[in-house]
C-alpha cells in the first residue's frame, strides 16, 4: 500500500514540475527559456504550457476543429451516398450508351438492306399474314430508314 501512495506521489510531482516554458529576450537581445521571464525582459514566447508538448496545432499556432463522431459519420455516409448515386449514374450513362449503338446498328442494318435491294417482308397486324415489300414502297421505307438512321446515329 505505500508502494502504491508513494506511485500517485510521485505523479502529482511530476505534473506540477511539468510547467509552462517561456523564451524571454531582455533588452541586449539574448535569449533564455525559464519558467518564469526575469523582470526587464523585452519579449516573452510561450514555448509549452502545461505537461503538453508542442503538437502540430501548437506548432501551427491554431487548433485544428476537431469535429465529432456524429458529425464524422454522417460525413462518411454522404460520402458513401455520393459514390453510390455517381455509380449509378454512371451505369445509366452505360446502358444508354449500349442501347444508343445498338439502334443504331440495326437502323443501319435496315436501311443497307433496302438500298441493297433485298427482300423485305412485314407481318400485317390485322390478318397476321407475311406481306412482302414492294418495288414502289421501297423509296418511302428507305426515307424512314433514313430518318432512323439519322435518330440514332446521331444522337447526342
Amino acid at each position: 500500500m505505500k508502494k502504491f501512495l508513494m506511485g500517485c506521489a510521485l505523479l502529482l510531482a511530476a505534473g506540477a514540475a511539468a510547467g509552462q516554458v517561456m523564451e524571454c529576450v531582455d533588452a541586449k537581445g539574448n535569449k533564455t527559456i525559464a519558467q518564469f521571464c526575469p523582470p526587464g525582459t523585452v519579449k516573452e514566447n510561450k514555448l509549452m504550457k502545461g505537461g503538453a508538448g508542442p503538437g502540430p496545432a501548437a506548432a501551427t499556432g491554431a487548433a485544428a476543429p476537431s469535429k465529432s463522431i456524429a458529425e464524422q459519420d454522417a460525413e462518411y455516409k454522404k460520402r458513401i451516398l455520393d459514390r453510390q448515386e455517381a455509380e449509378k449514374k454512371a451505369d445509366k450513362e452505360k446502358s444508354d450508351s449500349a442501347e444508343k449503338e445498338r439502334g443504331c446498328l440495326d437502323a443501319r442494318a435496315q436501311l443497307r438492306a433496302l438500298q441493297d435491294g433485298q427482300r423485305i417482308s412485314r407481318t400485317d397486324p390485322k390478318t397476321g399474314e407475311r406481306i412482302v415489300l414492294e418495288d414502289k414502297d421501297r423509296p418511302n421505307e428507305m426515307a424512314n430508314a433514313q430518318k432512323s438512321v439519322d435518330q440514332w446515329c446521331n444522337k447526342k
